[in-house]
């Protein structure tokens, strides 16, 4: 089962002690962390908190505010042939003609931005699809021409989509907490304003309680500290206070928590990942390997250190993954995996 120093496939008996030993530690909380799936699924898949969140997120007041939101099948009908099911986080569409994604990102993941633009591409056919079947009736034997002029005005026509992505990690290329990000030409001009990524960096998300002054900001204010926290304001919003609730170790339902343990155990993707950083370890001291080897007349000598490496313990994996960047939360995934194969 392992592979010098790293167990790639966690053996079942392994998996349900540690997701035992993590719902042990959940109930020692007072609140279930909202950034794992199960948790933030709880927290916001709310009709009165996606309208509160949404329009906190999109800066709508007056009579621009989002008054209703419909929560939606979160399994797309574009199959993809990988090990996890193509499911979406939340997703809503709402009063003003908005269709949302709203994603948790926990761990950073190789290709980041390809998976955005994949996943956002397969909701925005989804999305046309469904707003077709809303406003296109069935195709009858004879049109009239009002009826073909306006098949012809919708034909290609897209409802606005837009993904929101939570990131509990630095993000690229954006310097603050928020990014807004928008399909451009050279010059710089928006292709169209109904297609936007809203980005959501956590890690520069440092605003203290007292200076939280936005509906945009509560809810950022509540997801990053939920997790850790004795207590939490409501800011006097009955809607957030719900939302809390929700997330009260001591009233949540067992499946709940259950479901959270195993969010927080070691998914397929970050084994892919895991599996991933170690095989560019392996190709990187490789070449060094080589390259010292030409130089001392030895080539095999680096290859050898790099396998002694491997298997000398926790500690040096641990220092190849920290050197690729691998998140604190990860290298903590890693180490109880690696601490198991030891055994």
């Amino acid at each position: 089962m392992a592979e010098q120093g790293i167990l790639l496939d966690p053996d079942l008996a392994f998996r349900e002690s540690w997701e035992q030993k993590t719902y042990e530690e959940i109930k020692k909380h007072t609140y279930i962390d909202p950034l794992y799936d199960a948790g933030f699924k709880a927290f916001l898949n709310d009709e009165q908190a996606m309208i509160s969140f949404l329009n906190g997120v999109f800066h709508l007041e007056g009579d621009k505010r989002i008054v209703s939101a419909t929560l939606k099948n979160t399994e797309i009908n574009i199959i993809f042939p990988q090990v996890k099911s193509f499911r979406l986080d939340i997703r809503a569409t709402t009063s003003n003609g908005f269709s949302v994604n709203v994603e948790m990102q926990k761990a950073k993941h190789s290709r980041f931005i390809e998976r955005i633009l994949l996943q956002h591409s397969a909701f925005m056919i989804q999305s046309k699809y469904e707003w077709d079947k809303e406003f296109l009736s069935e195709p009858k034997c004879e049109l009239s021409e009002e009826e073909r002029a306006r098949r012809d005005e919708l034909r290609y026509e897209i409802p606005p989509t837009f993904a929101i992505w939570i990131c509990d990690f630095p993000v690229e290329k954006q310097e603050k907490y928020r990014g807004t990000w928008a399909i451009r030409n050279e010059r710089g001009l928006t292709v169209t304003d109904k297609v936007k990524y809203i980005l959501y960096d956590l890690t520069r998300f440092n605003k203290k309680l007292d200076s939280i002054r936005t509906t945009e900001e509560r809810w950022l204010y509540l997801l990053k500290h939920a997790g850790k926290a004795d207590c939490l304001p409501d800011f006097d919003d009955s809607v957030i206070s719900d939302a809390i609730k929700r997330l009260l170790v001591n009233s949540a339902p067992d499946k709940l928590i259950r479901e959270q343990a195993r969010d927080m155990v070691l998914t397929e993707e970050e084994l892919d990942h895991l599996a991933a950083m170690k095989v560019r370890a392996r190709r990187e001291g490789l070449a060094e390997g080589r390259a010292e080897g030409r130089a001392e007349g030895r080539a095999e000598g680096r290859a050898e250190g790099l396998a002694e490496g491997e298997s000398n313990g926790i500690d040096k994996s641990l220092d190849v993954f920290r050197s690729l960047g691998v998140s604190d939360e990860m290298l903590e995934k890693a180490s109880q995996i690696l601490a198991n194969s030891k055994n």
